[in-house]
């Protein structure tokens, strides 16, 4: 069918979240670019698994758990929070939450952009494996644990245990991180570095300039188990 130029709106109040995504996917494949969700009301697991390039959908008011998983391809946002696992496996895309994430945000993504504008809670980018996670406020623990690909920023602070277990990818951290993770270690900001951060924050509105960033990576000591250093695997595991 031809593209459609109208932007719909779907109200989720008289819908239940099957026949919301149904609509969707239906509004998708009739050729429409933008969809606008009203009402969430922090309902779970709104449209998981989309597939599309070139379509936005925006969530007036807060969603609940497990929101645009495998998202392959959508520009999503959310005006208010969400709960646990947003984008969790999202192979491509864009993801913005303006307010706060629950445990889980942006969980074994493998590329596409994660923006969430507040804090997240516990296990933020958990064996990411790609893509870029930018929180604009604090994580939680365990943030960045088994990471394996893609970068982490964090505006704010982490809890303890930040990039427990990680295998690679790249950490950023402005605020406190006093306790990292087995085998998480902080190296020199390079040049690169610096002009990564100033260029990725800058389209949210965030000055890298002015946040002391620190980096943070694997220290390849877990890649391979030594009986010589049990105490580090014990903590690890």
């Amino acid at each position: 069918m031809g593209q459609l130029t109208s932007a719909p709106t779907i109200d989720c109040r008289e819908l239940t979240t099957r026949e919301i995504n149904q609509r969707v996917h239906a509004l998708i494949d009739e050729g429409v670019k933008e969809i606008t969700i009203d009402n969430p009301d922090a309902r779970h697991a709104f449209v998981p698994g989309i597939k599309a390039d070139g379509v936005t959908v925006n969530f007036r008011g807060p969603v609940g758990w497990y929101a645009v998983g495998m998202n392959d391809g959508l520009t999503v946002t959310v005006k208010g929070n969400c709960g646990w696992g947003v984008a969790e496996c999202m192979m491509r895309g864009r993801v913005e939450v303006h307010g706060h994430g629950g445990s889980g945000t942006a969980a074994s993504i493998r590329g596409g952009l994660v923006f969430i504008a507040g804090d997240t809670g516990a296990r933020a980018g958990i064996a990411m494996k790609g893509g870029t996670l930018i929180v604009g406020g604090s994580v939680g623990v365990m943030s960045g644990f088994m990471m394996q690909q893609g970068r982490i920023i964090i505006c704010g602070s982490a809890a303890d245990g930040l990039g427990d277990s990680m295998y690679a990818g790249t950490i950023y951290i402005a605020g406190k991180a006093d306790n990292l993770g087995a085998d998480a270690v902080e190296k020199p900001l390079d040049q690169e570095d610096k002009t990564m951060l100033a260029e990725t924050l800058l389209p949210f509105g965030i000055n890298a300039k002015k946040l002391p960033f620190r980096r943070i990576e694997s220290g390849h000591r877990l890649w391979n188990f030594s009986t010589k250093e049990p105490e580090l695997w014990r903590h690890a595991l």
